[in-house]
Formats: C-alpha cells, structure tokens, sequence
C-alpha cells in the first residue's frame, strides 16, 4: 500500500491517495480537484470510493465533482450529514461547498471499508463532529484520523456539533492503537500513536 498526500483548499487539508495494486480510494477530496484527477491519472489508477473523515466543508467540497469525474462511491458518516448539505452556509460556501455531498453508503463505528482493496476498520470518533470518523487498517499499521488527532494537537470542538468531553472520549479509544500505528491527519505531518502519547500535551 501506498499513500500520496495532497494538501488541497485554503486551509491545507489533507487529501490522501490509497494506492494498492491497480486500485485506489481517495480519503477528504476537500478541493482541487483538477489536482487530485491529474494525481490519480499520474498513479493510473480510478477510485473505488470516496471516504469522508468528516463533513467539513476543506474535507468534502471536491467530492461531488470527483464521483463525477471517475464514477466512484462516496461513504460518509450520516451524523454529518447536516454538514455535507451545508451549500447555504457563508463559511462552507468560502472553503469550496457549492455543491451537497450526497453519500452513497453510510459509515457505522466498527464496520469494515475498503481502501484500494485493503481492508479498513471504522472507528467512529466524535467530538469534532458528530458523525467524525477514522480508518484503521491493522494488518497495514495505518490510521486516518481526520480532524480528530494531529501531530502535537486533537481537534477543535468549539465549532458548531463539536463536543469536548465527546472528543477527549474518542481520543482515548485511538490511544489504545498500537504504538507503531502511522497516523495520516487532517492538516499537516504524519505522526505515530506513540509519538503522540508521548509528546501531544493535548492528549
């Protein structure tokens, strides 16, 4: 398995490529998308899916246009729904959201998705957003964390949906990971469980 990370939008979010043999799934095509296509054509590769951490605008704004582009499935966590249908909110519009998010499958905490043909548990983390949601893969050590946990910082919770206590709750679910996971955030570096349970004063 590989990972291509594009900092996409005006807030540098994080769109990750999953590659793996001849397939692919892109994880918060939050804008760019011309980027995105000419990255997968680069790999020549088409997505199976779409997978949404969460529906903040800078995580989903490209996805509409994306499953247009390439006729994948895009799977989100209904609690964000709200959000994916934001097109009317000033901020959302701003960061790229024209478009409703419309999901063709629905995450459920505990649930298996495919990435690139790779299998995927659901861990629905809470707190950033009602529906928030990371990806874990154990046989590959690799967690999509979202907006949930970054490298030295946790998510915001003072955003309209957010939760404190909720998301202090989800973060400790991610701690009990194995040191060695490799985390792929929301916005800026990689990071590792064990890096963050030694360092993030946040956490």
């Amino acid at each position: 398995m590989r990972v291509l990370t594009l900092p996409v939008g005006n807030l540098g979010t994080n769109c990750y490529i999953v590659v793996h043999n001849n397939d692919a799934a892109v994880v918060d095509p939050g804008a760019d998308v011309n980027s995105i296509v000419a990255a997968l054509a680069g790999e020549q590769v088409t997505p199976s899916s779409i997978l949404l951490t969460h529906g903040h605008a800078d995580h989903v704004a490209a996805a509409a246009a994306l499953r247009r582009l390439t006729g994948c499935s895009i799977i989100a966590h209904p609690a964000d729904g709200y959000l994916l249908r934001a097109t009317d909110n000033e901020i959302a519009r701003l960061l790229g959201l024209t478009e409703a998010v419309v999901p063709d499958m629905e995450l459920a905490d505990a649930a298996t998705v495919n990435l690139a043909g790779i299998e995927f548990t659901v861990l629905a983390t809470p707190g950033h957003t009602p529906g928030s949601c990371c990806f874990y893969s154990a046989t590959e050590q690799v967690l999509f964390a979202g907006d949930t946990l970054f490298r030295g910082s946790i998510g915001r919770s003072d955003l309209p949906g957010g939760n404190h206590k909720t998301l202090l709750r989800s973060l400790g679910r991610l701690k009990q990971l194995p040191a060695e996971v490799e985390v792929y955030p929301g916005h800026g570096p990689i990071t590792t469980i064990g890096r963050e349970r030694m360092s993030n004063r946040y956490w």
